[in-house]
Formats: C-alpha cells, sequence, structure tokens
C-alpha cells in the first residue's frame, strides 16, 4: 500500500490551485499525489463558454499548471481514476483500479457535476452540456455543421454560450425558465439591457417557459414547451447548473448540507479531511452565513487556501464572492451578495451599457456590478468597501460629479 503525506481527490480547478500553493509551501518531493477522473491535467474552466469555445486555439491559459509542473515537483498524478470509497477511520482511499492509497491529510476537490434533463427524448444526441474540454470541443464540431440551436438556460453560462454560438452564425432561441435573463443576481433594469443586446444580434429569448420533451428519430429534431411550441433545431446546450459532487462519501462521517460542511480554515468534521470548491459548504465571514460558491475564484482561492492551511499556515478564509462573464462585446463583474439589499442604486448610462449597480442593505454596500467600460476604481472600490462593510451614501453614487472616495460615510 503506497502512504502519502496528502492527497488530493479532484483534477478540476481546486486541485490545480491546490497543487501549486502545496509548491509554494515547499512541500517535498513524493509527498503530494492527486486522484482525478478526468483525462487531463487540471484546467482552468472559464474559457470552454468563451474564446475556447468560439476558437480551439486560443487555449493558451486553459492548462493551470504547464504539464511538467507535476513531474518537477514530485507530485504523482493518476488521471482516469476515480475515488471509489473514503474509509476515513483508516485514513485510506479505495481507487477505481482496486489500488488502496493511504493519506496523512485529504483535500477533497471533487467539484460540481452538471445537472441533466429527464424528460422525454432526453437521451436523443446533439442534446450537449458544458462543463469541461471535451464538451466544449463537442459543441463548437456540432455547431459547425448546425444551423438552429437551442440554449437552455439564462445564467451566465447559457447567456455566454448562446452569444459564441450566435457569433458563429447559428440561429439561436434561448429558453429561460425566470422572467429575466440572469435572475440570479441581475436587476429588471440589466437584464432588460442584456435582453435587448441579444434581440439586436438576432437571439431569440423565451422567458418564463420550460422544455417539455425533444422529439427526433434519432438526434433532436424538435424541442417542445410546455405551452405546446415546438422548435425545430439541430442541436440543444443544457445550461441548467450544477450541484456539489459528493455521491463518493456517501455512508462517511463526513457532515454534507448542501455540499460537504467546513469551518473557516476548510476543515470537514472528521481529522485532517479538509474541503475546498464547489463540494463545499462552508461559512461566509464577511456575510455572516453559510454558503455554497461555484464560480472559478473561489474554486481556486479556497484550493490555494486550503494547501496553505494543511501545511501550517491556520488562518481563516475570507472570500468576497466574485464572478465574470463575456457576452458579445461586452464585459462585466459581480461582486458580493445582493440577497438581503434593500435598496439598489445605479451610476452611469444604463442605455448605452456604461453603467455600474450598487446593492445595498440600508447604507452598507452588499453587492456591485460593473460593467468593464467603467473606471476601474469602481471595481477595486466594490472590492475593498464589500469586504469591509463600508457605509455609503447612497443619495449621491448616482451623480459622477461626486467622486466615488466621497461617497464614504464617516464613520
Amino acid at each position: 500500500m503506497k502512504s502519502y503525506k496528502y492527497i488530493i481527490i479532484g483534477g478540476g480547478t481546486t486541485a490545480g490551485y491546490a497543487a501549486k500553493a502545496f509548491v509554494e509551501q515547499n512541500i517535498k518531493k513524493g509527498e503530494l499525489f492527486i486522484i482525478s477522473a478526468e483525462s487531463e491535467l487540471p484546467m482552468n474552466r472559464p474559457p470552454f463558454s468563451k474564446e475556447y469555445l468560439r476558437d480551439k486555439d486560443q487555449d493558451d491559459e486553459i492548462l493551470i499548471n504547464k504539464k511538467d509542473f507535476y513531474a518537477q515537483n514530485g507530485i504523482e498524478v493518476m488521471l482516469d481514476t476515480a475515488a471509489d470509497k473514503l474509509k476515513c477511520g483508516l485514513k485510506q482511499i479505495v481507487l477505481s483500479n482496486g489500488e488502496i492509497l493511504e493519506y496523512e491529510k485529504l483535500l477533497i476537490a471533487t467539484g460540481s457535476k452538471l445537472k441533466m434533463l429527464d424528460i422525454e427524448g432526453s437521451c436523443l444526441r446533439n442534446i450537449l452540456y458544458l462543463k469541461d474540454q471535451k464538451q466544449s470541443d463537442t459543441i463548437r464540431e456540432n455547431a459547425s455543421k448546425a444551423e438552429h440551436v437551442v440554449v437552455i438556460g439564462g445564467g451566465y453560462i447559457g447567456t455566454e454560450t448562446a452569444a459564441v454560438l450566435n457569433q458563429s452564425g447559428l440561429k439561436v432561441t434561448m429558453i429561460v425558465p425566470e422572467d429575466k435573463i440572469l435572475a440570479r443576481f441581475a436587476t429588471a433594469d440589466i437584464a432588460d439591457f442584456f435582453q435587448n443586446e441579444f434581440s439586436k444580434k438576432g437571439v431569440k429569448i423565451v422567458l418564463n417557459e420550460s422544455v417539455k420533451a425533444f422529439h427526433g428519430k434519432d438526434k433532436v429534431e424538435e424541442v417542445e414547451l410546455t405551452t405546446g411550441e415546438k422548435l425545430k433545431t439541430d442541436m440543444v446546450v443544457a445550461g441548467i447548473g450544477v450541484e456539489p459532487n459528493v455521491d463518493i462519501f456517501e455512508g462517511t462521517p463526513l457532515y454534507s448540507i448542501e455540499g460537504i460542511a467546513v469551518n473557516e480554515y476548510c476543515e470537514a468534521n472528521i481529522k485532517d479531511v479538509y474541503a475546498a470548491g464547489d463540494v463545499v459548504e462552508f461559512p461566509d465571514l464577511i456575510f455572516d452565513k453559510r454558503k455554497v460558491v461555484e464560480h472559478w475564484e473561489h474554486a481556486f482561492e479556497q484550493g490555494k487556501h486550503a494547501a496553505k492551511v494543511m501545511t501550517g499556515n491556520r488562518e481563516p478564509y475570507v472570500f468576497l464572492p466574485f464572478f465574470f462573464s463575456d457576452v458579445f462585446d461586452y464585459s462585466y463583474e459581480y461582486f458580493g451578495d445582493n440577497e438581503n439589499a434593500n435598496d439598489v442604486r445605479y451610476r452611469g448610462n444604463l442605455k448605452s451599457g456604461d453603467f455600474s449597480t450598487w446593492w445595498l442593505n440600508n447604507n452598507r454596500l452588499v453587492a456591485a456590478f460593473v460593467m468593464s467600460t467603467r473606471p476601474e476604481e469602481e471595481g477595486k472600490l466594490a472590492r475593498e468597501w464589500i469586504s469591509n462593510k463600508t457605509e455609503i451614501d447612497k443619495k449621491k453614487i448616482q451623480d459622477e460629479n461626486v467622486s466615488m472616495k466621497d461617497l464614504v460615510l464617516n464613520t
């Protein structure tokens, strides 16, 4: 039986950045082993619905670490291999190939898994999902032979994919179950702006609607909505969300709520077991609540942080929720959590797309949406103010004659 000081289960973003952090913490060669069900080394996933989906050659930043990084630093990586069972009491992992490994400290970084459609016809060919490189390649290949595509879902994956496929020359219809796109965070004004941009590009958006069934002989040829309307299509891309990948931990003493529960040090409820990334439910120390975050920045930041804690730097994980997106010629960033906001204000010009949005709970800034056209200081101050629970003068934020720094209220 082989033994390692550190083992990571998972081969995605969290594992890749954790490995990088382990090396920065000067672990010895041969101390770290990575078990990955993936066929490729750890990758950054955001390009798969953006530039990589548009152009396969745009893959310079996909690999988190260069291919020779692992060998050079004495890190063993076993690809195409899943962890079948975790024996916490023995500190052992049973692999899908029957091999058993022993660890001193374990990092669970199994990430998330796609939610799949389970309706009539959902097993037809050309009904596709997007999470990894292979799926992005498959969508691009099918798109090259298609004329019509239906994109299911109006979140950031759905909007990014729909925009890229439209730019590739396809006739795109989006089916959105909510009353607006980007419903998880967007105000009606933000959603209206982007919906208008999609319409200008020729993308049809169907709101408040779901798919009842798919029809076709061998591959999908028609999408039937709950209203009975039928849309002809050559392919479907479903972006209906993900959920923590915790299946292999069922039956273990690991405490799981929405994901594997950890404390502010990424520690699970079992000694020497840590978890990070999409798979965890963790305490948000800025907003004083527990949450699951399924975005790239959290995945890599918490992976790095867990590695530092595991090697002796025991500091709490403080993370400001953040994600970014690119749609057509627009890029934006979203910071914070607007769930408990009771006021929202805008700065700039909503009609032209040169605007930012600011959510407040009374005077405390809790979230911000910043278009890339805005001054750089807006994104910088948004991070700072939300993290520091800063109170600002919301009455003046819409007045661009008032400088950003003058918005802070004296306490």
